[in-house]
C-alpha cells in the first residue's frame, strides 16, 4: 500500500497533521506554510496532546515508514549512479557494491510482484464472494 492510500483511510485531523509535519502537498492544498495553531483551528483540536498520543500509535508509525520508504526508491537510485560511476572507473569496492545493489532491486522487483499478484487473487476472491446467492 502507498502513503497516498493509507493516508486516504486516516481521519482527516491526522491526515492533515501529517502533511503539515512532513511538509506534503496534496491536490494543490499546502497546510506545511502555516502554523500548527491554525491547522488545530481548522479541524477543531484543542490540545498538541491528541497530536502527541497519535504520534504513539501503530497507524502513526505505519504512516512513518511508508513515508521512509517513498524516498528510499530514489536514494537508492542517487547511492546506485555513486558507486556506478566509482565502479566503471576501477574501483573494486564499487564494483561488489553495484552487484549488491542489483541483487537487491531485483529480489525487490520479483517480491512487488509476488505481492501484486497475491493482492489481486484477494480482489478477484472478494468479487466472486460478491456474486454469491444464498
Amino acid at each position: 500500500m502507498t502513503l497516498d492510500q493509507q493516508l486516504a483511510k486516516t481521519p482527516l485531523k491526522y491526515k492533515r497533521y501529517f502533511r503539515w509535519k512532513f511538509k506534503l502537498t496534496s491536490r494543490g492544498r499546502e497546510f506545511n506554510d502555516r502554523p500548527l495553531e491554525e491547522i488545530m483551528k481548522i479541524d477543531g483540536v484543542k490540545s498538541k496532546t491528541t497530536y502527541a498520543a497519535w504520534e504513539k500509535t501503530n497507524e502513526y508509525k505505519h504512516l512513518v515508514d511508508l513515508y521512509i520508504m517513498s524516498h528510499a526508491a530514489n536514494d537508492l537510485l542517487e547511492i546506485y549512479n555513486v558507486m556506478l560511476g566509482k565502479a566503471k572507473k576501477g574501483d573494486g569496492k564499487a564494483v561488489d557494491t553495484v552487484i549488491k545493489l542489483q541483487k537487491s532491486i531485483t529480489q525487490n522487483i520479483k517480491e512487488n510482484n509476488l505481492n501484486n499478484k497475491n493482492n489481486n487473487l484477494v480482489e478477484e476472491e472478494d468479487e466472486e464472494e460478491d456474486d454469491l446467492i444464498i
